[in-house]
């Protein structure tokens, strides 16, 4: 019965599933604070955009886990670790989605560097590899993303990210998929030093082109309350961050209009 159950979901609502996840959720990339601040993934400091952590010296890993919709065939399970250094800044991500009969693995390496007080530059290899079929062997493919994080003045971030620039292609079978092409622009603005708002727009050159917007109130420094959304469909998002150095516990929760909730929690430890 339970397989039963999973081929119908592999084969009506994961289809559907698919066809809704926009941009970053291609590649994976997790982030329960981005996530609950309407999914601006690439102007939060993080992994999504290589550049992101160019300003910052402080090494850090971190553990997250998101859960589609309370399907566990369509959760991801990430690690990752930042190594900021006065050479050449690295981060190295992992990541693993799906189930017994179709999963993804992805090995993402970021290079970053910080270029001048108001510009910082990088680029991430992604290594990804795809079990669909038992009687046919895995495939995989290479791909290429670039990012910039510019501060032009205090309290303000600018980004730019490029998703899989080289359009990148994978065939299985006898049929080649495409992989996204992406392009976000992003803002985020420190009104107070207790209160941030981001806003981003994303364009798939397949599908319509999304608008996002999140906010961050630190009402004491051990928490941060988050909210936001994302269109189309509408999608509210909203969260909290509890830092207790040198832990952050981070936990999102996101509701499609459709599909219903999707939970995502994070540890990162600063050291």
């Amino acid at each position: 019965m339970k397989c039963f159950l999973i081929s119908i979901l592999y084969f009506t609502v994961f289809p559907y599933f698919l066809s809704i996840c926009k941009a970053l959720d291609v590649y994976q990339y997790i982030d329960a604070k981005a996530y609950s601040m309407g999914n601006t993934l690439s102007v939060l400091p993080g992994f999504a955009n290589p550049a992101s952590c160019s300003f910052t010296t402080v090494r850090s890993a971190s553990l997250q886990y998101v859960n589609r919709y309370g399907v566990k065939e369509l959760s991801t399970y990430a690690g990752l670790i930042n190594l900021p250094n006065k050479y050449l800044n690295t981060g190295l991500y992992m990541s693993r989605f799906g189930f017994n009969a179709y999963h993804e693995t992805m090995v993402s390496v970021n290079v970053y560097k910080k270029l001048s007080s108001y510009l910082g530059l990088g680029i991430r290899i992604n290594y990804l590899n795809l079990h669909y079929s038992d009687k046919e062997t895995n495939k995989s493919l290479v791909t290429g993303d670039i990012g910039v994080y510019i501060k032009p003045i205090k309290h303000l971030i600018l980004s730019v990210l490029a998703v899989n620039p080289l359009r990148t292609g994978i065939k299985v079978g006898e049929n080649k998929s495409d992989i996204s092409v992406i392009l976000s622009v992003g803002v985020s603005y420190e009104i107070a030093k207790y209160f941030l708002v981001t806003g981003e727009l994303e364009k798939d050159f397949l599908y319509p082109a999304i608008v996002k917007l999140g906010m961050e109130y630190i009402p004491i420094k051990q928490l941060s309350i988050r909210a936001g959304m994302y269109a189309k469909p509408f999608t509210p998002s909203f969260g909290l961050g509890i830092n207790i150095s040198p832990f952050v516990i981070d936990l999102a929760f996101n509701r499609h209009p459709v599909l219903g909730f999707y939970s995502c929690c994070g540890l990162l430890f600063n050291f």
